[in-house]
């Protein structure tokens, strides 16, 4: 019996070992095919993240203006040199890129085979997967307001001229010549601010006031007479003076801040919501007119003509200090529905609700908000949020630069940007131009609907 029973044991280890051993070869395939099936996994989402970023980078090369041939090239090597720079097993066949007649997308897609390991000991050496993706321009028109500060600081170290060419590189981003876009696609304002706003042209039409001052009073002038003549020839003058009326204009545009209930919303101008002209009067005793000034430059409404843009930009001049506050409000005027009555035909903003549309500012400064005339409303830092709020309440984007500015100045700059990615800091020239660059992508990057 006891040799019967260690017969039976070594036949019973002998047949579970072989049970095991058969067992193995299933068990290592399921193993194996989690293994790869993960490993599949995330080659196909490297694979839809390279094929998703080559199309957003074809087109933006569509909106300079390449050719469907060059695009597609550029996307077939995008994803390529994606694929190999991973140092992926994974290979691929080449990117099919669509282009849809009659419209600005692009789709695409591409297969892949990725090699197993276990998996191949049940008969499957790859598992095959294909991805594809597109993009549309799914907001079509943009309304971008620039707001510049031209304050008399930017006059220090070549700033201004940093900032004119960095404005100007950001004007070719956003209407790249012969690129597809229609015209008024996209269109932009400028605005500059330094101590005050000069509404130029627009003056009348939001503070109901003539912006020519003229003042009538007693006077007269002295003129020279001759009291001693040799030869017919005057040999001595003496000055006499001659009484009459004297009339004396000036001319003044600037502005300051708007008081009042609607002080701090985008309401066009009227009745209860005018602006506060700057202050003119004249000064008897010093037979002169004593008035508050400010920079020169008028506000540019929306456009897409690059020339005016630029134009406007290699005018600009510093001179004064900095109401921030007034130029961020008069860069959400430039843009606003309600100001249709203020600009003129063809600048009329687009309204908060079209379809397919966006908005967006882009405040620069390098200094702090300093300068402001109504106390009761707060200081110019205070008042600036207050703007910033309701702006951004409106689904406006708001980009911000600061350039070389003091803390105070990022702060306030860094409170008013719609989210930290939008807020930018430059120490120098180069630093400004890939700001204003890296802004006017974003906001072209809106037109792209992935």
């Amino acid at each position: 019996m006891h040799s019967r029973l260690n017969t039976w044991k070594k036949d019973r280890e002998g047949n579970l070992t072989i049970i095991i051993a058969l067992s193995l070869v299933p068990i290592l395939a399921l193993v194996g095919m989690a293994i790869d099936l993960q490993a599949t996994n995330t080659s196909r989402s490297f694979v839809q993240y390279a094929l998703d970023n080559a199309v957003i980078a074809g087109s933006k090369e569509m909106q300079v203006g390449k050719s469907q041939e060059e695009i597609e090239a550029y996307i077939k090597e995008f994803v390529e040199a994606s694929i190999a720079a991973k140092g992926m097993m994974t290979s691929c066949s080449d990117v099919k890129v669509n282009f849809s007649k009659g419209s600005q997308d692009i789709n695409a897609s591409i297969s892949c085979s990725q090699p197993t390991t276990l998996t191949a000991l049940i008969g499957h050496e790859h598992l095959d997967f294909t991805v594809s993706t597109g993009t549309t321009y799914g907001i079509g028109k943009v309304d971008v307001a620039m707001v510049f500060d031209v304050s008399g600081s930017m006059e220090w170290d070549n700033k201004m001229d940093a900032l004119k060419a960095a404005a100007k590189d950001a004007v070719d981003v956003l209407l790249p010549k012969d690129g597809p876009s229609q015209e008024g696609d996209v269109r932009i304002a400028m605005v500059a601010y330094s101590s005050m706003m000069n509404a130029g042209e627009y003056f009348e039409d939001v503070t109901n006031v003539n912006p020519t001052r003229i003042h009538t009073g007693a006077g007269g002038r002295w003129v020279q007479v001759c009291t001693k003549y040799k030869k017919r020839k005057c040999k001595k003058y003496k000055s006499v003076w001659q009484p009459g009326a004297s009339v004396s204009t000036v001319t003044n545009t600037c502005l300051k801040e708007r008081i009042g209930g609607e002080a701090f919303s985008d309401e066009d101008p009227g009745p209860s919501a005018w602006f506060v002209p700057a202050s003119v009067s004249f000064n008897t005793g010093k037979n002169q007119w004593d008035e508050e000034t400010c920079n020169d430059a008028e506000p540019l409404p929306l456009t897409y003509d690059v020339d005016d843009l630029k134009d406007y930009v290699d005018d600009l001049e510093p001179e004064g200090g900095t109401a921030g506050h007034i130029g961020l409000a008069w860069g959400w005027y430039m843009i606003a529905p309600k100001w249709h009555t203020v600009w003129p035909s063809g600048s009329d903003p687009l309204s908060y609700d079209e379809p397919d549309s966006a908005k967006a500012i882009i405040m620069m400064t390098d200094g702090e908000f300093n300068t402001w005339y109504n106390h009761g409303q707060g200081n110019s830092f205070e008042q600036a949020q207050e703007f910033c709020d309701n702006i951004r309440d409106e689904g406006v984007k708001i980009y911000t630069v600061a350039f070389d500015a003091p803390k105070a100045g990022r702060e306030i700059l860094a409170y008013c940007a719609s989210g930290t990615e939008f807020a930018f800091e430059a120490d120098n020239a180069e630093d400004l131009a890939d700001a204003y660059k890296s802004i006017a992508q974003s906001i072209s990057d809106l037109r792209i609907r992935f």
